[in-house]
């Protein structure tokens, strides 16, 4: 019989930290992802570090694969250089292939916005696959394992269910056929609640009448105060500018019957798990690549530096997992890889940039390991430390990239960031020491951006 705990990981792809009942801060309802959150660890500064593309996912997933910062994890240094950055090295090992070495079964499902040959590298099977960033939820073109990795478009067949209950429907036939002799690792990575946002036929829309009267964000702005070049970004384009704010109730309305449907196939992979006797030694993850704007600081994506964008749900259940646990240090993708490593008592490879996910970082302004950094493209970067948040644009010039506005939030008192702190004579300070420790990791995380600045 198996000793080794399975591992069950679930990637949901653009859902926020703060859309979850157990929150208590949206009104979204997601029983499952509660229960799961209640019999587990929940970490509550869970974040990504974005990464050098518009479709923030592909850096967020290579981090989670690798172990490594955005920067690290790909071989594509420049926010140009597309099949680069979605290309994971393979002078690494991958998370799942880790296992596999190991002598776990690997599977993957789901959504795979990196390159194919390291699908392959991960898993020696799977279903369903979506090589891509997005497709309409009842149309996905998936494919069946190939063993070549070449996953040729034309042997792609459309799938016939929502997105959601296709996915979900191939982690619970997986995991029908589990005797409980091997040990497992299960990777699923929904599309869900991605746009667009449509739930799959005859499910009742149940939030129109919660969104239409709800207050929303005081950081709900008809437009961003200042330009910071997302404009002309796909997801900004989902919604006109100025922003109406029944517009936004709407797509917040469905953005909630996304969350919930997927929620409600989560419990039923839980329920499956505890019906085939698997739940007590098996592992469950579940997280986002990145969060969500919808209407928030005027913005529609998650091509930004805000929490909305930034902040994502991490639950974490299973053997020596302590229940009820809330972590409240800084954790990001990274962080994953030497988790499940410790808790399956795998060896941990050398050179991972993460922490335990029961650690978290203190987010001390002296220490630049216990801080986060995170990026978009040549644009935006930004540093969280305690409570403190620097963000920093860029601008591009004839002599080169130059650094321009900055923004400086306490995220304890102003947790929606509405006040920007960053040009007050008392926070001076503040800001130059944070400027230094975002310098820092800039440096230790090899960001290309400092080669280009003026």
């Amino acid at each position: 019989m198996n000793t080794n705990p399975n591992v069950v990981v679930l990637v949901a792809d653009d859902h926020r930290a703060s859309a979850l009942g157990c929150t208590g801060r949206e009104p979204v309802r997601t029983p499952n992802l509660d229960r799961l959150a209640a019999d587990g660890l929940r970490c509550t500064r869970a974040y990504t570090m974005g990464g050098l593309t518009p479709a923030v996912c592909v850096p967020s997933r290579a981090s989670l694969l690798t172990g490594l910062s955005t920067f690290d994890a790909v071989v594509g240094k420049t926010d140009n250089d597309y099949p680069g950055l979605q290309t994971l090295r393979t002078d690494k090992p991958l998370l799942p292939e880790h296992f596999r070495q190991h002598g776990y079964a690997t599977y993957g499902i789901g959504k795979w916005h990196n390159d194919a040959a390291s699908f392959n590298r991960c898993f020696a099977g799977g279903d369903r696959i979506f090589l891509g960033g997005m497709s309409d939820h009842d149309a996905v073109p998936v494919h069946r394992y190939d063993a070549t990795a070449s996953y040729p478009a034309e042997s792609a067949q459309v799938g016939r269910e929502h997105s959601t209950d296709l996915f979900a429907d191939a982690a619970i036939n997986f995991l029908g056929t589990r005797s409980g002799e091997e040990p497992f690792f299960l990777y699923t990575a929904f599309t869900a609640p991605h746009d667009p946002r449509t739930p799959p036929n005859g499910w009742e829309p149940a939030y129109g009448q919660t969104t239409a009267t709800m207050e929303l964000p005081p950081n709900t702005y008809p437009e961003h105060p200042f330009d910071i070049e997302v404009a002309e970004i796909r997801d900004e384009l989902l919604e006109g500018t100025p922003r109406p704010p029944h517009r936004i109730r709407g797509h917040l309305a469905d953005y909630y019957d996304m969350i919930t449907h997927l929620d409600l196939r989560v419990g039923d992979i839980l329920n499956v798990l505890e019906a085939t006797g698997l739940a007590d030694n098996t592992l469950v993850l579940y997280l986002a690549d990145h969060g969500l704007s919808i209407g928030q600081h005027g913005l529609m994506g998650k091509q930004n530096m805000y929490e909305h964008s930034l902040g994502i749900p991490c639950v974490l259940r299973g053997p020596a997992v302590a229940s009820g646990t809330t972590v409240p240090g800084l954790v990001t993708h990274t962080d994953v890889f030497p988790t499940l490593c410790e808790l399956a008592d795998l060896p941990v490879p050398a050179g991972l940039s993460g922490h335990r996910l029961w650690q978290g970082r203190s987010g001390a302004l002296n220490d630049p390991d216990a801080c986060l950094m995170a990026a978009y493209r040549h644009l935006h970067r930004c540093v969280i430390a305690d409570e403190w948040k620097l963000v920093r644009y860029y601008r591009q010039r004839r002599r080169g990239i130059v650094p321009g506005y900055c923004q400086l939030f306490n995220l304890i008192e102003d947790p929606f960031e509405t006040r920007n702190l960053a040009y007050f004579p008392e926070f001076e300070r503040l800001v130059r020491e944070m400027a230094e420790v975002l310098n820092e990791l800039q440096t230790r995380h090899a960001d290309p951006l400092l080669e280009l600045l003026a």
